[in-house]
């Protein structure tokens, strides 16, 4: 029972917090252009965690390397630019709708790569979530401008990393607590957003203007509650829940999004009113079979 509230309570969470962020991602980019402010975020995130999750290294074993190089680069590296890039050129509303294929991913690549089962109601919600997406996509923007195409497949993509890391945590990390993970992850990236920075003469164009310092500090909000200590929650939840439950996070995320959009000036609809019912409703559906944790996402014996 404690699991099951706890679950519930980081996922509702951790939509806020990355909801925010993305929010916070686009201000960072009016002083910033978007890889000093993903390399930026990267650095921050690794000088807050690595005082607090060193000594949690020790439980790395020689076994977990790949799998951490690989969450390291294509679930955080990686995205972390895309991510970036796309919500300059897309908005934060359609950057978080996108990123809601994210448990559909979950679903397949866990099913066709490491051999995941997954139970009915699962898959009518992620499809009524998937419905919902429909709905925001084509009564959006979308189409207005080819160029947008190229900056959403950014998004997919990342979508595709996610996923990846949740279902290498269930399967190969499950043996590691989520700050050893997000320790290691967040030391493998530190030297290269460094270079990154450098080769974008960060040092050289900073000039601690007030408009940039107010860009650092969204950036340092960012790193700090939107990426360091959301994804130690992140690692978390999978732990206590499942890959797909936990994925199904990026269901809620663009309705804050679509909150702070409305703030920022960002058009919203009544038909995106109605993709967030539905995503919501698939969220709810996928989710309500009175199972154990561990019972959510089996994998079958090869």
């Amino acid at each position: 029972m404690l699991y099951k509230n706890l679950k519930w309570i980081f996922l509702i969470v951790l939509s806020i917090i990355w909801g925010t962020s993305l929010f916070l991602i686009k201000k960072a980019t009016l002083s910033f252009n978007a890889y000093q402010v993903g390399a930026l975020i990267m650095v921050f995130s690794a000088i807050v965690i690595l005082p607090f999750g060193f000594k949690s290294l020790k439980n790395i074993q020689k076994k977990h390397y790949g799998s951490l190089f690989i969450i390291a680069l294509f679930s955080t590296f990686i995205p972390s630019f895309m991510f970036t890039i796309a919500i300059g050129k897309i908005g934060i509303s359609m950057t978080s709708i996108l990123n809601s294929l994210t448990p559909l991913n979950t679903l397949w690549l866990g099913f066709f790569m490491f051999t995941v089962k997954f139970s009915k109601s699962q898959v009518i919600g992620l499809v009524i979530g998937f419905i919902g997406l429909l709905v925001y996509f084509l009564t959006g923007d979308f189409y207005k401008g080819s160029s947008e195409y190229i900056y959403s497949l950014l998004v997919i993509f990342s979508s595709l990393g996610y996923a990846l890391n949740s279902n290498l945590i269930m399967v190969k990390l499950k043996s590691l607590n989520a700050i050893s993970i997000t320790t290691s992850v967040f030391l493998i990236t530190l030297i290269p957003s460094l270079i990154v920075l450098f080769y974008t003469d960060f040092f050289q164009v900073y000039d601690a203007s007030s408009k940039q310092v107010n860009s650092l500090i969204y950036i340092l909000f960012k790193a700090v509650i939107g990426t360091a200590l959301a994804m130690v929650m992140y690692n978390k939840l999978v732990h206590i829940s499942s890959a797909v439950f936990a994925s199904s996070v990026t269901y809620l995320i663009p309705i804050v999004a679509l909150i702070w959009g409305y703030f920022d000036g960002e058009k919203v609809t009544i038909w995106q009113f109605f993709a967030g019912v539905l995503i919501l409703l698939g969220v709810y559906i996928a989710n309500r079979a009175r199972l154990s944790s561990n019972s959510l996402l089996t994998f079958r014996k090869t």
